[in-house]
């Protein structure tokens, strides 16, 4: 429940209690406005508070024609994930399921794209406003910076794995989440995130419309395992469990406003604060997301080939550190192309990094571990594995990014 909005004004005048409106029923705020409405301003959506790797949105085009039909909005950010959003006026819990399942498929159709496809119908959807590249060149008069070449690469990879932000827009939903969470569920394996945001509507008189979006309900990722972490010397298990199963899992929002995004329980709540340093790190490279949360015991950081990821880990055995790591040995083809350059590698990586090879088996990983006990305080433990993760990214982005490009032109 959420208070009213009361203006108060510099020169001490009477205050003015914005009164609520109701999306579609006032001044013609329908599906289309609110659709024109984000479109224009798309800081209106909670980025940040739904999945921050979407973050920095570019308006590509209203009504994107997919096989599924059209799409309200499609954005992008720099470095080429898409944010589709779907407008809706929830009438009855048919119609919000019913339109669950409508952006799903949207997302899937553009899944298959190739990035000239997804170029050819943003160029359509804008009536052929725009020649050449248009993705890139919306994109680049935001972000300067940005390389055509690696966008292109970028974006392109995102489509193919499914790496969507899918968001359904409305007037507010606060019943049959449930329903929802069970066609999400289903589709869990995409690797979309998806947020439910109500848009609600305040007005101010003649001092115009007060705009509060909020976000009712949103995907998140719960790890159900632990990383399977080998000691090298003797290829003993350091900590047990099955191979890593992911749980996309639709929260409330509204129910949950006083927990953590954890939230599950104090010891969850008290992990995320012990490493809320570490997840609000910069890097070096301007273009790395940021890193991101796994209990119970270590933080990714996303690496351009999929489902390859640094991993930074403080076990309950006492060690601490960071490696290369993956899901399924994913990871190993791309270490092996660039064994040529493994004493580069180690030259750029932190003190104590070094080539691990396990014994069973023909795949390694590059490491870098010390004991928690050799730091004199756990701040500094923080420190240093903030300092080895940027190393390890400055390592291997851009020789990850360096492999793809020469395997696209092959």
């Amino acid at each position: 429940m959420y208070g009213d909005f009361i203006l108060l004004e510099d020169d001490r005048s009477a205050p003015v209690k914005a009164q609520k409106l109701a999306l579609g029923e006032t001044a013609g705020r329908s599906e289309a406005w609110l659709r024109d409405t984000l479109f224009d301003h798309p800081e209106i959506l909670p980025i940040s508070d739904i999945d921050p790797a979407f973050n920095a949105l570019t308006p590509l085009c209203t009504e994107l024609r997919t096989e599924a039909g059209p799409l309200d909005i499609a954005f992008i950010n720099p470095v080429g994930r898409l944010v589709l959003v779907e407008c809706k006026l929830w009438r009855n819990p048919e119609a919000r399921r019913k339109v669950v399942a409508q952006v799903l498929d949207y997302a899937r159709a553009i899944q298959s794209w190739s990035y000239a496809d997804l170029q050819r119908q943003v160029s359509a959807a804008r009536n052929g406003k725009g020649q050449g590249n248009l993705p890139f060149e919306l994109v680049k008069k935001n972000h300067p910076e940005i390389l055509e070449h690696r966008f292109i690469d970028q974006a392109q990879l995102a489509m193919r794995s499914g790496r969507f932000l899918l968001i359904i827009a409305g007037d507010g939903i606060r019943e049959d989440v449930d329903a929802m969470a069970q066609l999400i569920n289903r589709n869990a394996a995409s690797g979309f995130s998806f947020g439910l945001v109500e848009v609600a509507l305040y007005d101010l008189n003649d001092r115009g419309l007060l705009v509060q979006p909020r976000v009712i309900a949103k995907t998140k990722t719960i790890e159900r395992t632990v990383i399977v972490v080998r000691d090298p010397k003797t290829n003993e298990l350091q900590s047990q469990g099955e191979d890593n199963q992911i749980l996309t899992k639709i929260e409330e929002e509204s129910s949950k406003a006083s927990n953590d995004q954890l939230g599950e329980n104090p010891k969850q709540i008290a992990y995320r604060k012990w490493w809320k340093p570490v997840l609000e790190m910069r890097f070096d490279d301007p273009e790395q997301e940021p890193p991101q949360l796994f209990y119970p015991n270590n933080v990714r950081i996303a690496l351009p080939w999929p489902n390859m990821w640094i991993l930074m880990f403080w076990m309950a055995s006492g060690r601490t550190g960071v490696c290369t790591a993956s899901r399924k040995g994913v990871d190993q083809p791309v270490l092996k192309a660039l064994d040529s350059q493994r004493d580069e590698i180690l030259a750029e990586l932190p003190e104590y990094a070094e080539l691990v090879k396990f014994d069973s088996y023909d795949e390694y990983t590059y490491k870098t571990e010390r004991r928690k006990d050799e730091f004199n305080s756990e701040e500094e433990n923080k420190a240093w594995l903030m300092d080895c993760a940027n190393k390890y990214v400055n390592a291997f982005r851009p020789r990850v990014l360096r492999l793809m490009e020469s395997q696209n032109k092959d």
